[in-house]
């Protein structure tokens, strides 16, 4: 009876020790946390070593993709944080969930991607100039007085630029009813047509019809960022002399970025202003992954080799520079955006204006962590819905503390009450 004894407590010993070595192993299963981004980020959350870097440090982070104009406004239940790509919407979010923790762990400037051919022909009609590192400026004010006379390509003073045909000069952007890159356009617009001071209200009349008229003019507009910088890389200068566009899609070494066409040129608008990239955590768990997308080394390492600008300015050009892409070091003629609500007032001006023109409306958005919005970016995230993950998702009271400091050369989050160029 003994050695039968001793038989199973060794037996018992045996299964402890393998049981131990499989744990050490295969480490603890990573805490599931579940999220709603703007799509301009999902390829930074689909990387693989983004995946596995999360996954050292404890959570398999599972995202849906929305714009972020619905992000502050969806039934986000069930979701451990937004990530919504500009400061009215991440003021709203704010607003509408009751939180106050905010991470920024990285942003980006908006430029004009655009070719060389169609950058010269601009800097003969006194629009563009050609920068000493490489980058180019494009003067908003008078790319705005072009669009007023409807001056065509082909009618630039100098010889124009032939290869575009009839069409005219314009600005190519996505759709602004859901798109976070078409507002950053609009706030920059409405911005310049109100006598450089950013509006407090929509604009109304002549003003509203003009900028009307500068999205409609483009024709039927793409949901996704993805589709035209696609156009932009494959189809030539011809199809798309300009396009507006988030820096990290020029910058970028990793994810949508990386099949620039021969002549390339990036254009900083004059004036122009930042995608600010805010994580609003909702529970614990979302705050904790907020704090490592913005303090980890290795997360922030990878942020800049996806084009976007982190509080290490030399890590952020060092990756630029590896990938042979001229940048600006600082981007100094920044405005703000307005107000959430004159940004959604604008918007709605353009939703009716679209309609009254026959444009179809854009995809309906479904509710709540499950619903793939369109955006900017390709929205090809890891997309499950989350009711049985790991984390405190019933937590709706993340830890108390001051925001982390803004990065470097980042503009205010909020509108300042007498704005000005940064």
């Amino acid at each position: 009876m003994r050695r039968i004894t001793a038989l199973v407590v060794s037996g018992l010993l045996v299964a402890g020790v393998l049981a131990a070595v499989v744990w050490n192993l295969a480490g603890p299963t990573p805490q599931r946390v579940t999220g709603v981004i703007g799509s301009e980020k999902a390829a930074y959350f689909d990387d693989p070593d983004v995946v596995a870097r999360l996954a050292d440090l404890g959570y398999e982070v599972e995202v849906r993709t929305r714009g972020s104009r619905s992000i502050a406004r969806a039934d986000l239940d069930g979701a451990d944080f937004g990530f919504p790509g500009s400061d009215p919407s991440a003021e709203a979010f704010q607003r509408e969930h009751g939180t106050e923790r905010e991470y920024r762990p990285f942003y980006s400037p908006m430029v004009v991607l655009s070719h060389r051919p169609v950058a010269e022909a601009l800097r003969e009609a006194g629009a563009a100039a050609e920068e000493d590192d490489g980058t180019w400026t494009l003067d908003m004010a008078a790319y705005l007085d072009l669009t007023e006379e409807r001056t065509r390509w082909r009618d630039l003073p100098g010889g124009g630029y032939e290869g575009a045909g009839r069409s005219e000069v314009l600005v190519r952007t996505t759709d602004p009813r859901t798109s976070n890159s078409a507002a950053m356009y609009l706030a920059v617009i409405a911005y310049l047509l109100n006598g450089e001071e950013v509006p407090q209200e929509p604009p109304a009349g002549g003003e509203a019809e003009r900028i009307a008229r500068l999205f409609l003019a483009q024709g039927a507009p793409p949901e996704s960022s993805k589709q035209p910088f696609d156009q932009y890389a494959a189809l030539g200068p011809g199809h798309t002399p300009l396009l507006w566009a988030y820096e990290a899609q020029y910058a970028g070494t990793r994810g949508s970025g990386t099949g620039l066409p021969d002549g390339a040129v990036v254009m900083y608008p004059a004036p122009t202003t930042v995608s600010n990239h805010t994580l609003l955590p909702l529970t614990d768990a979302g705050d904790e992954v907020g704090r490592l997308l913005t303090e980890d080394p290795e997360l922030q390492r990878l942020a800049a080799e996806h084009g976007f600008r982190t509080a290490d300015a030399d890590q952020f050009a060092a990756a630029a520079e590896e990938a042979g892409r001229p940048v600006r070091a600082q981007v100094a003629d920044v405005v703000n955006a307005p107000a959430f609500e004159v940004v959604e007032g604008m918007l709605s001006g353009l939703e009716t204006a679209y309609a009254d023109g026959g444009m179809p409306a854009p995809a309906e958005e479904a509710s709540g962590i499950g619903g793939d919005g369109a955006d900017d970016g390709d929205s090809g995230g890891s997309s499950s819905d989350s009711d049985d993950g790991g984390g405190d998702t019933g937590t709706r009271d993340p830890r108390d503390g001051a925001a982390p400091a803004r990065p470097p050369g980042a503009p205010p989050s909020r509108p300042d009450p007498n704005p000005e160029t940064a």
